[in-house]
This record gives C-alpha cells, sequence and structure tokens, in this order.
C-alpha cells in the first residue's frame, strides 16, 4: 500500500505559540487552513494570526456542517486547537470530516472542560483533588463548608491563564471568588456559567509540555514552577530541569495517565500539577500548545522545542515513534520570569526594559504595557507587564539574572513618580 504523506492540516484560533505552527508545517511543503472559533474572538489574540500563512481561512459562526462543507475539498488529515477557545471546535471538526488523525470525540469536554477533565481521570483511577461544580454561589460555599478543609481553590470550569483563579482561606473569600467568576468572561470572551471548586493541593508544581500521536507520548520539557500563591496562583518563574533524571519518573508516569484519560491521542498539550505527599496531582490540562513561550529556549537546551516535536510527529510519524525512548542530552538551561506589577495606577514612564535587556542571560522581553497604559495589580497572565526569556549555560547566571529582575521591578516601582493616579 502507498504510504499517504500528510498534506493539509487545519489549525483553529492560530494564536500565541500556535501562530509558529503554520509556517512550521508549510517549511515541509504542507498546507494549512485556518479556522476562526468565533468572529468574537478577542481582537488581540486575531492579530496574532498572520492569513498569509494559510491557503484558505474560515470564520465558524455557529453550523458544524457549514463550516466542515467549507473545509472538506481540502483533503484535511488533522486538525489542531491554537489556544484553548479552539480545543472543543478541533475535535469536534476533526470528527465531522473523518480526518484520520483525531482526538475520540466523545472525550472532547474532558479536553477542555477543568470540571470534566477532572472526573475524566477520576472514573480512570488517577488521583485528582476533590471538586464540585454549580452555577450558585452558596453551593459552593455550602459544599466548601461541609467538604473541604481551607484552602480551597476557586476557578472557571473554561479559566485560562489562572484569571478568575483564587485561592481561598476563609469562607467570605469562597464566596467573593465565586461570585466573581459569574462577573467576568474568560480570556476568550467567553460567558462564564459554572463554578468550580477543589481542595488545595501542596507541593511543587511542575508543566509537564507532551506531543502526542498515535497515543505514544513524547514528555518536549518538563518546568519547575515557583508561584505567589497569596490570593490568586500568579506565575513568577518557571525553569526547565533536566526530566531525564530518575526523580521525575513518577511525575512523567502520571502525565501520560492524564493524557490517555482525556483521550489526548494527537497532538501537543500543556499539564500543570503538583507533587504531592500522596503523589502527582492534576492541576489542570491544556489540550494545546504552552502558551506564550520563546521556542528558541529549549531549543538551545535539547535541541528540540514543543512546536518542532508537534509538527516533525505528524511529517514523519514513524520517526516520531522510533526515537520515543532517546533521551535528549541538556546543555545548559532556561527559563520564563513573569514581569508583574505590585500596584495599580497609570504608566507614567516606560519600564525598565532596558535594564532587564542588558542581562547576560536574556534572551527575548515580551513587552505588553506602553507609558499611558493603566496598570493593575498582577494576579494573572494579563495583568502581567510582560515576559522575560532566559537561557545560560551556566544555572548559577540564570538564577542570578532572575533575582535581578526582581530587584530592576523594585527600583521601578519604589519611585513614586512610576505611576499616576
Amino acid at each position: 500500500m502507498k504510504k499517504q504523506l500528510l498534506d493539509t492540516v487545519a489549525i483553529v484560533d492560530g494564536a500565541s505559540t500556535s501562530a509558529h505552527l503554520a509556517p512550521a508545517f508549510r517549511s515541509y511543503g504542507v498546507r494549512c487552513v485556518h479556522v476562526l472559533s468565533s468572529e468574537s474572538l478577542p481582537q488581540r489574540l486575531q492579530t496574532q494570526i498572520n492569513p498569509a500563512d494559510y491557503v484558505r481561512s474560515v470564520v465558524h459562526r455557529g453550523d458544524l456542517r457549514q463550516t466542515a462543507d467549507a473545509l472538506r475539498d481540502l483533503g484535511i488529515s488533522v486538525v489542531l486547537p491554537g489556544v484553548d477557545s479552539g480545543v472543543e471546535l478541533a475535535s469536534r471538526l476533526a470528527d465531522a470530516l473523518e480526518v484520520p488523525l483525531r482526538n475520540p470525540v466523545e472525550l472532547t469536554a474532558a479536553r477542555r472542560d477543568k470540571f470534566e477533565q477532572i472526573e475524566a481521570l477520576r472514573r480512570a483511577g488517577v488521583r485528582t483533588p476533590q471538586q464540585f461544580q454549580s452555577r450558585s454561589p452558596q453551593e459552593i460555599a455550602d459544599w466548601a463548608r461541609a467538604h473541604a478543609r481551607l484552602p480551597v481553590v476557586i476557578k472557571p470550569t473554561r479559566s485560562s491563564g489562572v484569571k478568575g483563579v483564587k485561592i481561598c482561606r476563609t469562607q467570605e473569600q469562597v464566596e467573593e471568588a465565586a461570585r466573581n467568576v459569574l462577573a467576568i468572561k474568560s480570556s476568550y470572551d467567553e460567558v462564564q456559567e459554572d463554578i468550580l471548586v477543589q481542595s488545595y493541593s501542596e507541593g511543587q508544581e511542575y508543566i509537564v509540555d507532551s506531543v502526542s500521536f498515535e497515543g505514544h507520548h513524547k514528555v518536549v520539557s518538563l518546568w519547575e514552577v515557583e508561584r505567589d500563591r497569596s490570593h490568586s496562583p500568579r506565575l513568577e518563574k518557571m525553569l526547565v530541569v533536566d526530566h531525564t533524571q530518575p526523580q521525575y519518573a513518577e511525575v512523567i508516569a502520571y502525565a501520560v495517565q492524564v493524557l490517555d484519560a482525556v483521550g489526548l491521542h494527537y497532538g501537543p498539550s500543556h499539564l500543570e500539577l503538583i507533587v504531592t505527599a500522596e503523589g502527582p496531582t492534576i492541576v489542570e490540562l491544556n489540550s494545546r500548545l504552552h502558551g506564550s513561550l520563546d521556542p528558541r529556549l529549549t531549543t538551545a537546551v535539547t535541541g528540540e522545542n514543543q512546536i518542532s516535536v508537534t509538527v516533525e510527529a505528524f511529517v514523519n510519524p514513524q520517526l516520531f515513534k522510533q526515537t520515543l525512548n532517546e533521551q535528549p542530552r541538556f546543555s545548559g538551561f532556561c527559563g520564563h520570569i513573569l514581569l508583574v506589577s505590585p500596584k495599580a495606577g497609570v504608566l507614567a514612564r516606560d519600564f525598565a526594559w532596558d535594564s532587564i535587556e542588558q542581562l547576560p542571560s536574556c534572551v527575548s522581553v515580551k513587552r505588553w504595557v506602553k507609558t499611558g497604559d493603566r496598570l493593575n495589580v498582577t494576579t494573572d497572565l494579563r495583568t502581567a507587564l510582560g515576559m522575560v526569556g532566559l537561557f545560560d549555560a551556566q544555572f548559577d547566571r540564570l538564577t542570578a539574572d532572575w533575582k535581578s529582575i526582581r530587584q530592576i521591578e523594585h527600583s521601578f516601582f519604589s519611585d513614586p513618580e512610576t505611576l499616576a493616579a
């Protein structure tokens, strides 16, 4: 039988890190088409999508059959979500088109909805936190009072970038956080109707970036994560660790259980978990590329990144499967540091970007604010100043530079003329 080569890939909401996917596929001669999940997708995301990267662009207007018919003539082999807003549509569209490389549609919700995800893991016998879902803040508060020890975590079932996620240490905080979930929209402007309360997991957090093909899972990067957990679990920094070391075997084995339980057979994923006294326990799985990353960093460390592994898995699946057990060689260290504002107000002068860019290990700086912008106290990605990518052959130099970043922030915001009311 003639070997069938990948010809066309569809990408749904190809923003953030996934904006690199289409150019990477095109470098192999693979055509890409783009599907916008909704005309109401925030403009800040739509501007990250380059129409020139695609042979066709389609807007989904709620009719799955109509969207599938607009793509049916292209012979699409796989439909990949770019960001969370595209996860469910990508799965249902792949099923409607009957593409050969697709994840089971019956587990679509488990790959996006945080409550359904935990339920799927629980049914599969995978360790999870306790949880309860409701549309009533009072029912959420009652459950927290009766079934869980404080602290608990309140979040939207369709959270992203920790928006709306709160760590609650009092019943008053539980009730306030639950009401807040219903008062906000998601990062993709989705109305939040369901509130999720979960038991709090204590321990070291890790992020596992993987790529899957035919149910085989390859760990690309393992990040050791530090967050400010005083109220919202805001990211402080994350550093890549050598996941070939024996102490991480349990983490990786748990990640495989999670991916299997939600039916993630094809594509990239981004799993957040905490190693508790009982063992690894999921925070959440995002069935798409790890967002807001500089792919050069992990490439400098191991020679590959989540984008390159995703593309190569679909372009040359045989090689992907043959090399699953090959351990990467680590050359240096890398990390991402979130730039945070400790205060609210209007930014009266330019942030100290130059001071950060001059640090020896600085590779890239994403600037998300400018003079004249109104700042909030940073609680999530949307309220951060930006993101810094670091790489160095020496871990000590990397550590010194992220500490310098915090000193630069402190000095900048200590100046009373930095913010206007």
